[in-house]
């Protein structure tokens, strides 16, 4: 059961375009069949309704997106089409037993049947290809390593690999006998237990497979986990105290997976898909501010009004996030001069009368105004509504091992540091803790507490300063 339920969150992106491409298409033949038919003897509203939860049911009782990265355009066809004939003749028999089959007209059914094959099968070929064109840019693929000795690392490498639909690329061999050589495999390389510090903090890294019987290995996996990184533990490894285990398959291999934050698939299909809406319903709303703030920003400032900047994500990705610009375009020039004025102790910075913001900009931050278009962060997936505040890039060089694991989880517009104060924080380890927090406790139920707090932070206008 995990299994199909970790499959489904990794393709809510299908899921969600499948939903959206039925009620289009339902919309559609709801419309087209009047062109020929007057009656409206049916009730429309309750098929509608009736051909979601068919949906919803079908998806879970199949994995209708399993290898779906891997499908060809003829196997996706066919794929669709068994979808469409499975939930339509579902339908028909539900509308049977209600002895309603008679007042649905069925030009109705046959104008649906038609464009939902169409519609979903090219929303999923959109779907596929920018997904793989991300992939190919290496942006989005989970980035591996593996610790083991060398007599078995090639068989772990190839069980990993099985079952890799593209999305996965394994960075290094951490090996941990180190008199003998391990035979080359194309684009992985091979560093030893010293290194492997620096890595962390140079690299992206989201998993580590550990399948070593090393006396210290528990030491290892805690030292992994404080860093935020997930742990899988091969079945042969005698794993002591180890927090949140759950058991996974791995190519023909069962192995032991272990992270630092709770959250399970199902949660990561519920966040990411409330993430989706809430985004949609944020960006209108950004829009709205963009005629309002625009026009004053630029006179108060000329140049771009949406200020962007390369930040860190979860493990290590790099992002653009984007902001209403409250600042000088010169402002980051002129950092170093205000370094001795920094208010936080630690790797970020603050000054609560930056001479570099202009005047409507202090409104705008004191308001979260200018926070408004990270919902397109949150759309794309860089980022999501509730998280840990994402690090500059020269904050993150200057990170320690134990700030990795405040990137185990996506960073988020808000999250436990906004609302426990903002600048009322001047100790980047108090920040830490909070973010440590957060990932180590999560719940659906948090993230819900922290949404609605932040309304509360904003309009009291607590910590902003």
């Amino acid at each position: 059961m995990e299994g199909n339920i970790s499959s489904r969150a990794k393709h809510i992106e299908f899921i969600i375009s499948d939903l959206l491409s039925l009620e289009i298409a339902f919309l559609l033949a709801f419309y087209l069949r009047f062109v020929y038919e007057s009656s409206t003897r049916a009730n429309y509203r309750q098929i509608n309704l009736l051909l979601l939860i068919v949906y919803l049911v079908i998806i879970l009782a199949q994995p209708l997106h399993s290898g779906i990265l891997k499908r060809g355009y003829l196997k996706e066809l066919s794929n669709v089409l068994l979808m469409d004939v499975e939930m339509l003749t579902a339908l028909l028999v539900i509308l049977f037993v209600m002895k309603e089959t008679d007042e649905v007209s069925r030009l109705f059914i046959g104008f649906l049947f038609i464009l939902n094959l169409l519609i979903t099968y090219f929303f999923r070929a959109v779907i596929k290809a920018v997904i793989h064109e991300r992939f190919r840019k290496n942006n989005n693929k989970t980035h591996i390593i593996i610790v083991c000795f060398r007599e078995n690392a090639v068989k772990i490498y190839e069980q990993i690999m099985a079952s890799n639909p593209g999305s996965i690329q394994v960075d290094r061999f951490m090996l941990l006998d180190q008199e003998k050589r391990l035979t080359p495999i194309e684009g992985v390389k091979i560093m030893y237990r010293q290194e492997m510090q620096e890595f962390l903090r140079t690299h992206i890294v989201d998993e580590v497979y550990i399948g070593s019987k090393a006396k210290d290995v528990g030491k290892l996996i805690n030292w992994f986990l404080s860093m935020g990184v997930i742990v899988h533990i091969m079945t042969d490894v005698f794993v002591h105290e180890v927090p949140n285990v759950r058991i996974d398959k791995v190519g023909n291999s069962t192995c032991i997976t272990s992270t630092i934050s709770p959250i399970t698939t199902g949660q990561k299909v519920v966040k990411r898909t409330f993430d989706i809406i809430i985004s949609l319903i944020g960006l209108v709303i950004t829009c709205v501010l963009f005629v309002i703030f625009a026009p004053v920003i630029f006179i108060q400032s000329p140049g771009r009004v949406i200020f962007s900047q390369v930040r860190v994500g979860l493990n290590g990705r790099h992002f653009k996030i984007y902001k209403f610009r409250t600042m000088y375009p010169d402002a980051e020039e002129h950092k170093k001069e205000l370094m001795g004025d920094n208010e936080m102790s630690g790797q970020m910075f603050k000054v609560s009368r930056d001479p570099r913001v202009i005047p409507i900009g202090r409104f705008l931050r004191r308001t979260s105004i200018d926070e408004f278009p990270q919902f397109l962060n949150v759309l794309k997936g860089d980022m999501s509504l509730v998280g840990t505040r994402p690090p500059t890039l020269d904050e993150f060089e200057r990170y320690k091992p134990h700030h990795m694991s405040r990137l185990a989880m996506k960073p988020g517009i808000t999250g436990l540091w906004q609302i426990s104060g903002r600048s009322d924080i001047t100790d980047f380890e108090q920040v830490v803790a909070l973010d440590t927090q957060y990932i180590t406790n999560y719940s659906l139920g948090l993230d819900v507490e922290i949404f609605l707090k932040t309304f509360f932070a904003v309009f009291t206008e607590k910590g902003s300063k």
